[in-house]
């Protein structure tokens, strides 16, 4: 009995150390789904992230995003308005601080002889309009006389109105819009919007009284255009936005031809965020609001419960829910389309005035990102490429490997994998990041196991080196971690070796070492620029005994 018994005790033992097998390979996506802040951690799609700072997600791979450089420097105070002129070629780029208008276009100048001064408040809105007359920059702040720029000089522009006993007063015209070759104005603190005649940018305006459209009251938040052809056609129509989340949409040419204005609803959306909550992206309208980035066209066929459920930002939904309550009443809720990057940027501001970081969407495949490290204030396109203000001047994004000098970041974690079996325990012991590269690059990788965090320390890599080609990458780590489901943590720091500015450029030149640092052959105005995709991970492991 006793020898029968140990022989099934011995029997049992030998079955546990078949069970131990050897190391296994898998490979893990690049999270190209990107950023989700939606999903259970346990249930989310391999290629997605839990993490994706600083790295866009692409079709094929996620790629560290590319730095900036400071463009005009030595604001008087916060750059609160970027302003883009498109009566030249190239653009012109005016920045508005400590209520003074800079001359922004040229990179290097500094905020020294302001083109036009004494506003009471830098927050400008501002549309291009062209007439007969010319191109014109139409400005307004809701304190001071409304202004313009034609490409030449600054000038207030004159504009009256009354309405029986409503007199305008047009320092407080404080938004305007363009809509069927006519100018529309906000007045502040109000639900009412003025207008001019057809191709007019001054004299006397009448009044459009929307009080009796909004059952909840408070004032006009936003204005904007919205065509349902993608177009200029007759389906064209202009929509005005309260800061209760009502929305007015009206169709025709002439607010005082009742025969050629109709309107076509009234809706409800969420809170806007600010008044520049509001951005066009193509034929579209998309708003800012506490319950996501909605598009017009799908918030106003659901009822205002369901709009999160049309919402862009549904997949990153927790995070943005957590922003707006957070900072909700802080200036600089902002959206902008950068065409060339195929990228939507939401400006999220988390300290007022003084730091913010973007939620960042691909344009071509709807996944999200967030970049941090730039604060931003305003963002305004010009010439097709992306700048900001921030508290201290102008910056050009999309450029170069650092910001401004200053270490670039990008840290990602992708989604927990249970690489097919839930219920066995691994032994994760290396890792290898595949990147396709054109720099040198040495990312601080880490394998956390069962929803536990590690955050590896990112030693810089010092970019001193840069080809002209892409080429992979791949290097194995040892990791260490016990669990039954794992994800890749990994982090790259980027700086530029000691002699190496970002304002010199690389061109087709090479490096050139100079004793202990490098000076570049250069031959053009780009700076040092590098390349850094990930498009998967090799994960070695031992699997155990089942639960």
């Amino acid at each position: 009995m006793i020898r029968q018994a140990l022989g099934r005790v011995r029997q049992a033992q030998r079955t546990n150390a078949s069970q131990s097998q050897t190391a296994v390979g898998r490979s893990v996506p690049a999270p190209v789904g990107g950023w989700n802040a939606s999903s259970a951690l346990a249930d989310m799609k391999p290629s997605d992230a839990v993490i994706l700072d600083n790295w866009i997600p692409r079709a094929a791979y996620v790629e560290i995003r590319k730095g900036t450089r400071a463009w005009v420097t030595g604001a008087p105070g916060p750059v609160e308005t970027l302003m883009t002129y498109r009566g030249s070629s190239p653009d012109e780029l005016y920045a508005v601080s400590d209520g003074d208008v800079y001359d922004a276009t040229s990179e290097g100048a500094a905020f020294e002889s302001p083109v036009y001064t004494g506003l009471s408040n830098s927050r400008v809105q501002f549309r291009n309009f062209a007439n007969d007359g010319g191109q014109f920059l139409i400005c307004v702040n809701g304190e001071d006389t409304p202004f313009r720029y034609n490409g030449s000089g600054w000038a207030t522009l004159p504009i009256t109105g009354t309405s029986g006993s409503i007199i305008l007063t047009s320092s407080n015209l404080i938004d305007v819009e363009m809509h069927k070759r006519r100018l529309f104005f906000v007045e502040k603190d109000s639900l009412r919007v003025w207008f001019l005649e057809v191709n007019a940018i001054q004299g006397e305006a009448q009044l459009l009284d929307l009080g009796p459209v909004f059952q909840l009251g408070g004032s006009l938040q936003c204005i904007g255009t919205w065509t349902l052809d993608n177009g200029t056609g007759v389906d064209d129509l202009i929509v005005f936005i309260t800061d209760q989340g009502e929305v007015a949409v009206y169709q025709g040419t002439d607010p005082a031809d009742d025969t050629n204005w109709v309107l076509s609803g009234v809706y409800h959306v969420g809170i806007p965020l600010g008044r520049r909550a509001l951005f066009k992206f193509g034929g579209d309208l998309n708003l800012l609001t506490t319950v996501g980035v909605i598009p017009l066209s799908q918030a106003l066929r659901v009822d205002r419960a369901q709009e999160n459920t049309v919402a862009i930002t549904a997949k990153i939904q927790n995070a943005f829910s957590q922003a707006t309550q957070s900072y909700q009443d802080n200036f600089g809720w902002f959206g902008i389309a950068y065409q060339k990057g195929s990228l939507a940027i939401y400006n999220i501001p988390t300290v007022d005035l003084t730091e913010a970081e973007q939620y960042v969407q691909n344009l071509q495949t709807g996944s999200w990102c967030r970049f941090t490290g730039l604060n931003a204030i305003c963002w305004a396109i010009a010439d097709d490429n992306p700048y900001f203000g921030s508290p201290s001047g102008v910056y050009r994004w999309d450029t170069g490997v650092t910001d401004a000098g200053v270490t670039l970041t990008a840290d990602l974690k992708t989604a927990f994998n249970y690489f097919g079996d839930r219920g066995r325990q691994k032994r994760f012991t290396m890792l290898r990041p595949t990147l396709n590269t054109t720099a040198n690059i040495k990312p601080a990788v880490e394998m956390l196991v069962d929803f536990h965090e590690r955050e590896p320390v990112a030693v810089p890599t010092t970019i001193i080196d840069r080809s002209l080609t892409l080429r992979i990458q791949e290097n194995w780590t040892t990791v260490t971690g016990l669990g039954y489901c794992g994800a890749v943590r990994m982090r790259a720091a980027l700086m530029l070796e000691a002699g190496i500015v970002s304002e010199l450029a690389i061109g087709d030149g090479d490096l050139v070492g100079t004793g202990d640092g490098y000076t570049i052959a250069t031959d053009s105005g780009e700076p040092v620029d590098a390349q850094i995709q990930f498009i998967s991970a090799n994960v070695l492991f031992q699997p155990g005994g089942q639960l």
